[in-house]
């Protein structure tokens, strides 16, 4: 599993948080629904704004979960065909440990260049790859949900009816599915010892 899967969603959800993809300028975002797009982000703008969540990855390459505490603590546990990796920041410290053949074992700490920050709503709002539709509302476990799909990708935001909080990100190009739960769960992250 490589170590990017986390930060894959992170830098795809409706390819708004910066994702290195071929744009299609300006007029994408004029061709699709301002007021769509404004609420997906509104969606993660209240995210932003919980003290705590999960979220639960799943890929043909594996699977992973992440816990967010705010503002600034990050638990990710992935597991795949090829190993497993978890990884803890806490701040700008981070602590990695892989399962995986041919790399070493125990925990490689240090420190990070940047704070993680998961949902980036500036780069969100200024992107202009997106072309924001609304399609049907739909239910997802009991949970009305609305969707939001981007017309330029095979990505969709599905978004509690009345939580407006995100619920699910799918992408069929990347056969990606995010799960977003546990709202403000009482969730502790403790690093690993590092020395």
């Amino acid at each position: 599993m490589r170590r990017a899967k986390p930060a894959r969603l992170v830098l795809c959800v409706f390819a708004m948080a910066g994702a290195a993809a071929v744009g299609v300028g300006s007029q994408a975002v004029a061709a699709g629904d301002p007021a769509a797009k404004a609420e997906a982000i509104a969606a993660f703008q209240k995210l932003n704004t919980v003290p705590s969540y999960r979220i639960k990855w799943t890929s043909p390459e594996g699977v992973g979960v992440a816990e967010i505490v705010q503002p600034d603590k990050r638990h990710f546990t992935g597991k795949g065909d090829k190993g497993s990796v978890e990884i803890f920041q806490i701040g700008a410290d981070r602590a990695i440990r892989y399962d995986v053949p041919g790399m070493p074992s125990g925990w490689r700490c240090g420190k990070s260049q940047t704070i993680s920050t998961y949902f980036d709503i500036d780069k969100m709002r200024s992107d202009t790859t997106v072309e924001a539709v609304r399609k049907p509302d739909t239910v997802i476990d009991g949970m009305p949900v609305h969707v939001y799909a981007n017309a330029n990708s095979g990505e969709e935001l599905y978004v509690g009816a009345q939580t407006g909080l995100p619920r699910r990100y799918y992408s069929s190009d990347k056969r990606v599915t995010a799960d977003f739960y546990d709202y403000g769960a009482p969730i502790t992250i403790t690093p690993p010892p590092c020395g």
